[in-house]
């Protein structure tokens, strides 16, 4: 989660856990991690994934955000980190950066920025979200840039020969119609009725992650991701809500 969505409210949303656990699933298909690996998490937020990815592979980790309270060790094995420049003398065997270049203004520079910290046959997975068309109030209000499309992404990269797109696919087909329809909604808002509306964030849900509204979705929205996935690896690139791309440094 995104440390400006942190709230008191402990309940994780079924969004979150799903992609949590998918996108594990992709980097581990792409990472030989073990306890002597160490991986990059950038804009890292309540270090959910930090922590997940840990306790799957046992890989050291430096988790970086800005917006970090404080530095130090999580534990044994995750660094907190504010700012990515301390970092910028090291070399690593996977990086993760979901759902961050949307936020950044100079996502060239930034991208390829990661690419070079990565080490010889190693990967960076990235998250955006999709399709300028659907950016909405809810993108505002999260402070993004943009929106991407794959072709977009892909285009960032320099020297594209010392790099492979191992991966490329959206996902979350079912949350791109959600989108559709609450973007078709804001048409008919006035822009003062938009902008007194409450934000509400992933942090607002109410359920526990056992209760069955919240294993059912969850579980809805890991099916829904798993298909997206398998149709992008036969090339066929069905519409959703998220992209990923894993770029593998030769």
């Amino acid at each position: 989660m995104d440390l400006s969505e942190v709230s008191n409210n402990s309940n994780r949303h079924p969004w979150e856990m799903s992609r949590a656990d998918f996108l594990m699933s992709v980097i581990d298909r792409h990472a030989y991690l073990g306890s002597k690996s160490e991986l990059l998490d950038v804009g890292a937020g309540d270090l959910f994934f930090s922590e997940k990815i840990h306790g799957m592979t046992g890989v050291r980790i430096d988790a970086v955000d800005s917006a970090f309270d404080e530095e130090g060790p999580r534990n044994a094995a995750i660094q907190k980190i504010k700012y990515l420049d301390q970092v910028l003398h090291k070399r690593y065997d996977a990086i993760c950066a979901l759902d961050v270049l949307e936020h950044v203004e100079n996502d060239h520079e930034f991208l390829n920025l990661l690419l070079v910290l990565l080490k010889p046959k190693s990967s960076l997975m990235i998250t955006v979200p999709a399709f300028q068309f659907l950016f909405s109030q809810h993108d505002h209000n999260l402070r993004h840039f943009r929106r991407y499309r794959l072709s977009q992404v892909e285009s960032l990269i320099d020297s594209p020969e010392k790099y492979e797109i191992r991966e490329s696919f959206y996902f979350f087909h079912a949350l791109f119609f959600a989108r559709i329809f609450e973007k078709t909604l804001q048409l008919f808002s006035s822009k003062e009725k938009l902008a007194t509306k409450e934000f509400k964030s992933i942090n607002h849900w109410h359920f526990t992650e056992h209760h069955a509204l919240t294993r059912s979705l969850g579980g809805f929205l890991g099916m829904d991701a798993f298909l997206c996935r398998l149709l992008g690896k036969m090339h066929i690139k069905i519409p959703g809500l998220s992209l990923c791309m894993v770029i593998r440094k030769l």
